[in-house]
């Protein structure tokens, strides 16, 4: 199959753009201990998480406006405004309150933007170059995290206000959001032909939304550990645990430029081999004594989720109506990020039934992950018809 319209090379570089800004968030991570120092006694935490309780909410409504009420370039170019301004802002004044304000206008930012990109993939886009361009946007997104994470450590080195400058790398979005394209809607329905029911996102949607909702709750308490473990383990301490992370992070970005071949080959095994990678991954994660076993499993726990995440935008393709397309995405992007905040809620539970949560966490993300990839195997996602493009 091929995509409808050619989709210029620029345009292309425009929707690619919108998954290499995508983990913003995530810069003032490595300076979380500058930015605790600087603001002693109080909860820099909610520096990290609080934007993604904004992401959720602004996703759900980028889901419901864009491409009807609010085209995707202009949705793109608000959102690309309230990322950069949200992001910067707190570089130039001290203040606790302040920052988490502009942190949530960040997330929202965020938020509007997040569905865009896979959105348009899948509005573009069919057959194998669909599945491609989805890899591509993994790929440009596992970047994106790697380029700021080392702009957010290397400024905190300079001063705790100079990590905020990092945001300014959102630059890229906000200037190739001009030249988003915008896929082809159907006709308005004839008067004297009735008007057709309105088109319902498929209850699919809703299952493939859980299941990354409990893979993000389940996997991000092994990334927020990983130091901890590696203190426990005599295992080179925090600066290996950086290490091992940011080979997630490399792991991801292989399996992103991989994934169109490994989709092509493997397709409806494609969910099998993620979650089996995954559930290894999170194994030598929790029998690793060592600083390279580890490393090892965070790199199959990176290159499994690179393989899910598209795979999940790719299903998403063929089990609602196009019409629907870019809601379903919408509830796909929230939930995933949901289950990222509801992760910490998460390991309170264990706290209080368990007495511990760190290797219990990775322990039940073990056995859901295999559990899952056997489900797999014997249910196919891609057996239902795909649905087809509008026609123009």
């Amino acid at each position: 199959m091929k995509e409808k319209n050619k989709v210029s090379p620029i345009s292309t570089a425009s929707i690619l753009s919108l998954f290499l800004v995508s983990m913003g968030v995530t810069i003032v991570t490595p300076a979380m201990a500058t930015l605790a120092a600087h603001f002693e006694g109080k909860d820099v935490s909610w520096i990290s998480t609080l934007p993604t309780l904004f992401v959720v909410i602004a996703t759900f409504i980028a889901g419901g406006v864009m491409g009807k009420k609010v085209k995707y370039r202009t949705l793109a170019i608000v959102a690309s405004l309230l990322y950069l301004a949200g992001g910067c802002a707190p570089a130039f004044f001290d203040n606790y309150t302040g920052t988490l304000v502009c942190r949530a206008i960040l997330g929202f930012g965020l938020g509007l933007m997040a569905p865009l990109g896979n959105a348009l993939i899948i509005g573009l886009y069919n057959g194998q170059k669909q599945a491609s361009m989805l890899g591509y946007g993994t790929l440009f997104m596992n970047a994106g995290g790697i380029i700021m994470q080392l702009l957010g450590g290397g400024l905190a080195e300079i001063g705790w206000n100079y990590t905020f400058y990092g945001h300014a790398f959102s630059l890229i979005g906000l200037i190739m959001a001009f030249f988003l394209p915008e896929p082809e809607t159907a006709p308005a329905a004839s008067k004297d032909v009735g008007v057709k029911p309105k088109e319902k996102v498929s209850g699919a949607v809703w299952g493939i939304a859980i299941l990354f909702f409990l893979f993000n709750m389940l996997n991000y308490p092994v990334m927020m550990n990983m130091s901890v473990l590696f203190a426990e383990r005599d295992a080179g301490g925090a600066a290996a645990a950086a290490t091992a992370l940011s080979m997630y992070t490399v792991a991801g970005c292989v399996a992103g430029f991989l994934f169109g071949k490994i989709f092509q080959i493997a397709q409806r095994w494609c969910l099998t081999l993620g979650y089996a990678l995954c559930g290894v991954g999170a194994l030598l994660v929790y029998t690793g004594s060592q600083a390279a076993v580890m490393t090892a499993g965070l790199m199959m726990l990176g290159f499994g989720f690179s393989i899910i995440m598209p795979t999940f935008f790719a299903w998403i393709g063929i089990c609602t109506p196009p019409a629907t397309v870019a809601a379903a995405t919408s509830i796909l992007m929230a939930l995933m990020n949901l289950g990222g905040f509801a992760s910490s809620f998460w390991l309170k539970i264990l706290k209080g039934v368990i007495g511990e949560n760190m290797y219990s966490a990775i322990i039940v993300e073990i056995v859901i992950f295999f559990v899952t990839a056997v489900a797999f195997i014997f249910y196919n996602p891609f057996k239902a018809k795909p649905q087809k493009k509008s026609e123009a």
